[in-house]
């Protein structure tokens, strides 16, 4: 009986230290963006936007997208989000500037970005008045990153020069399925790919414009 005792507590270790081995990789790699307004230096400079990794590990498959007000919470909450733009993977301590919202700090919107780790795991960023927080798994909508019936729902950061246009592939929780068997804490998906993925399930608001600025088919 002591040896099965002994045998139990073992195995129980065992797989303590695997998940705590597992826990501390996962840290070691998770990137955090942050929106962060710079304002001019000096007289060539000019104050922008920039997306800074304070994180660990680089940002992969980032997309972001405004919406007229987030709850800067977990889920959709019935949020609108809309504009989505692809921008390069963020290395630990790099950032990038988001030079199509323009010079001006007062945006009169809310911010969101989604990415994932290594793990290809997703990590989402709220940004409103001033205020960011962070979320493990996916809780603003996921775009399909290539072309949906022959369009692209999302626009690549170096094709989007400001946005005097229309606003392109809005998106609600809706449009995007969520997972019934999925906790709540990870919004739409917990990893990129496999049966949790969002943009398997994606369908577009009918009769809204696609990045190529037609109705969807």
């Amino acid at each position: 009986m002591l040896a099965l005792i002994i045998s139990a507590f073992a195995v129980l270790v065992s797989l303590g230290s695997f998940v705590v081995a597992y826990m501390s990789d996962r840290r070691s790699q998770m990137p955090v963006l942050q929106f962060m307004w710079e304002s001019a230096q000096n007289d060539a400079a000019e104050p922008k936007w920039w997306l800074m990794n304070v994180g660990r590990g680089p940002a992969t498959n980032v997309v972001v997208a405004q919406t007229a007000r987030t709850s800067l919470t977990r889920g959709l909450n019935r949020e609108v989000w809309y504009n989505p733009v692809l921008v390069p993977s963020i290395p630990a301590d790099g950032k990038l500037a988001l030079t199509w919202l323009g010079g001006t700090m007062g945006l009169d919107c809310g911010l969101g970005a989604s990415y994932t780790d290594g793990h290809r795991c997703f990590y989402t960023t709220k940004c409103g008045d001033d205020v960011n927080m962070v979320y493990v798994g996916l809780h603003i909508p996921r775009w399909p990153l290539l072309k949906l019936h022959g369009r692209k729902a999302v626009k690549t950061w170096w094709g989007v020069e400001d946005l005097s246009g229309p606003q392109w592939s809005p998106a609600t929780d809706g449009h995007v399925r969520r997972r019934w068997w999925l906790p709540r804490r990870f919004g739409l998906s917990r990893r990129l790919g496999g049966w949790a993925d969002p943009v398997r399930s994606y369908r577009p608001p009918p009769g809204t414009p696609t990045s190529a600025g037609t109705p969807p088919a």
